[in-house]
């Protein structure tokens, strides 16, 4: 005889399990949710996403735990701390409504108590999203928690998961009618998928765990009659163009006053709030005004800035089958970043205890402003090991191979760092990470060459060669008034820097052929170091020949126009470009520098 519901206990060990294997079986499927995924922009991410969060999961219910309701605090805190995209911060806000909820039952562990905490915890998700819509993750999560409520009260918790189960997946298909633009494509939704995926990993493992699948759960997930197409021409470019999140500690306002404060910032705005923690999600076109807002909210402790627009534009139509990937510290212009289709790995700037990322929550002239408020010094650091992974994870099933260059290994700890997240990669792409031994614009300059040789179709082994043989013949000059920074930050010799300081010479700074740091040609005053450094480039000119250059400055847009049009004079040919160098270089060279990166002639013709 079934026992009756009220009674039946949950064991915390096998809910561990549950957990588990929803979250493996909805990482098996990212490739083909990011595949469908076309609401509420087109920028095919929706499983990378996902994945990211389940992962954050995995993590922790391999750690012991001592009860149903640590089990679901675990995951609540997981969920928060990992969340990306809109369906994964909805997942988290509905993880973290499930344990508050708990938190109230008188039996914790009871079947009673999670049903019930499932049905009541659909409310605090719809609250989280600004504009709830219909026929997207939302409407399965309450289309199963409604269905788990209903039923025999004798019913045990696995045929009760079975019907609901059966629930989902009926209102995951009806989606395609629900929303116009799913209906265009013939997809379901991909958040609502992932959602279905994932409960049908975490029903599977109750079953089976307890009853060796005698309830008989179908293993099929409903598809999409274009499951396998990886352009959907039917959806609209995003409206605004960086999909923005935040996770903030020490919060005390509510969802809506938090919703108040952003919402006119742009759209497809998500808060989840639980025990003092935000995660904040908005698609915007002014991330740095979003992070200034909610950094008067509470204590930024995570912050994102993917670009939409470009993820958008290559699930539509790639330029190459080689993916091309930089690091922010690359000086490229931005124009040309989005035209050409190269993705930016971003470097973080940390002041105080709140992090930026260089380029697109902060740019120099505030960097050197908040440093002066707050009468700190800025650091950096490189990209967070989950960015890179989520990258790659991206890119996999949208590129053949893969082309990292990054910043000088001796400069960073990025060269590293990727090659470490690409031996973790279940990628069957080819990637290959290159340190480009340079920094600033003259890496930038070597990406753009990269890519000049991928568009002209190059092979895949040819063009890694190139590079490598390229770095030989780019060099960067830079000019500083005061040494102080390089000093501090490591990135010239320490005994050279500080006797160049004590008398009062200024040297010029470049690399060296490792990409180390190093000082020559001292000057005692700053014209006559630019003196020198224009010497150097006409030297160069004349002894090996110029084919490319780019003018670099630290807040000092004046002075690198001068410099650039004498150097338009002196070699009869126009800068590519000449832009404010990235943060994190402007933290070690200092406020007011300048910089000239130039691409040798080279007797190979490349």
């Amino acid at each position: 005889m079934e026992k009756e519901t009220v009674n039946q206990l949950i064991d915390h060990q096998e809910l561990l399990f549950a957990f588990q294997q929803g979250a493996i079986q909805l990482i098996n499927e990212k490739k083909e949710l990011n595949q469908i995924n076309v609401f509420p922009v087109s920028d095919g991410d929706t499983g990378s996403n996902l994945a990211s969060l389940m992962q954050s999961i995995l993590e922790v219910t391999h750690e012991e735990s001592q009860s149903v309701l640590d089990v679901f605090e675990k995951v609540a805190d997981a969920a928060l701390i990992g969340a990306r995209g809109n369906s994964g911060i909805i997942f988290a806000q509905y993880f973290n409504g499930i344990y508050t909820h708990l938190l109230d039952s008188e039996e914790k562990n009871s079947v009673k108590s999670f049903v019930s905490s499932v049905k009541s915890a659909i409310s605090e998700a719809y609250q989280a999203i600004e504009n709830p819509v219909e026929g997207t993750i939302i409407t399965v999560m309450r289309s199963w928690a409604e269905a788990l409520n209903e039923g025999e009260q004798r019913s045990t918790l696995e045929v009760k998961l079975s019907a609901a189960l059966t629930a989902a997946k009926e209102a995951l298909e009806n989606t395609t009618e629900q929303l116009k633009v799913l209906k265009k494509n013939q997809v379901v939704d991909a958040g609502a998928r992932g959602f279905y995926v994932f409960i049908k990993g975490f029903t599977q493992a109750f079953i089976d765990k307890k009853s060796g699948s005698q309830h008989g759960v179908s293993d099929e997930i409903p598809s999409s009659p274009t499951f396998q197409a990886m352009t959907h021409p039917d959806t609209e470019e995003p409206a605004y163009r960086y999909c923005t999140e935040v996770l903030l500690d020490q919060v005390e306002l509510t969802k809506q006053e938090i919703q108040d404060k952003i919402k006119h910032l742009g759209d497809s705005l998500i808060v989840a709030v639980n025990r003092g923690k935000a995660r904040i999600h908005i698609h915007s076109n002014e991330p740095t005004t979003v992070l200034e807002i909610v950094g008067e909210i509470g204590a930024i402790r995570q912050q994102k800035a993917d670009d939409m627009l470009l993820q958008y534009q290559i699930s539509q139509e790639k330029k190459a089958s080689i993916a091309l990937v930089t690091d922010s510290i690359a000086d490229l212009p931005a124009d040309y970043l989005l035209r050409e289709q190269i993705h930016v790995l971003p470097m973080n700037i940390l002041l105080g205890e709140t992090s930026y990322i260089d380029k697109v929550t902060i740019q120099n002239q505030h960097l050197f402003t908040l440093m002066k408020k707050q009468k700190q010094r800025a650091t950096s650091a490189q990209p967070a090991v989950r960015t890179v992974e989520n990258l790659f994870s991206f890119l996999e099933n949208k590129y053949d191979s893969v082309i990292v260059i990054t910043v000088a290994d001796k400069l960073s700890g990025t060269f590293q760092a990727v090659k470490q997240a690409v031996k973790r990669t279940t990628s069957q792409a080819r990637i290959e990470v290159i340190d480009s031994r340079l920094n600033s614009g003259a890496q930038g300059l070597l990406v753009m060459k990269a890519n000049e040789w991928i568009k002209e179709g190059l092979a895949f082994e040819t063009i890694v060669e190139h590079i490598k043989k390229k770095r030989e013949h780019i060099e960067i000059l830079v000019s500083v008034d005061d040494l102080n920074p390089m000093i501090d930050s490591g990135r010239i010799p320490q005994i050279a820097g500080r006797a160049a300081k004590r008398i009062n010479v200024k040297p010029i700074v470049s690399l060296s052929k490792e990409g180390e740091g190093k000082l020559s040609d001292f000057s005692f005053s700053l014209e006559g170091n630019e003196r020198k450094i224009f010497k150097k480039l006409k030297m160069m000119y004349k002894s090996q020949g110029i084919k490319n250059y780019a003018v670099l400055h630290a807040d000092s847009f004046e002075k690198a126009e001068v410099w650039s049009k004498k150097l338009e004079t002196e070699f009869e040919l126009p800068a590519s470009y000449i832009m404010d160098i990235s943060s994190v270089v402007a933290l070690s060279a200092g406020q007011g520098c300048v910089a000239v990166a130039v691409e040798l002639a080279d007797r190979g013709g490349n």
